[in-house]
């Protein structure tokens, strides 16, 4: 398994609230997003 995909499956079995304090910043917000959609966080 390669290791973003094995950090993916951990993040999943382990859901923690990520706090980021560049809320603003549209690259920060579109990662949000993404993790969202794919469950990780």
């Amino acid at each position: 398994m390669a290791f973003i995909e094995k950090m993916k499956k951990e993040a999943k079995n382990d859901i923690k609230t990520i706090i980021l304090p560049e809320a603003e910043d549209l690259r920060v917000l579109e990662a949000t997003r993404n993790s969202f959609k794919r469950k990780v966080c």
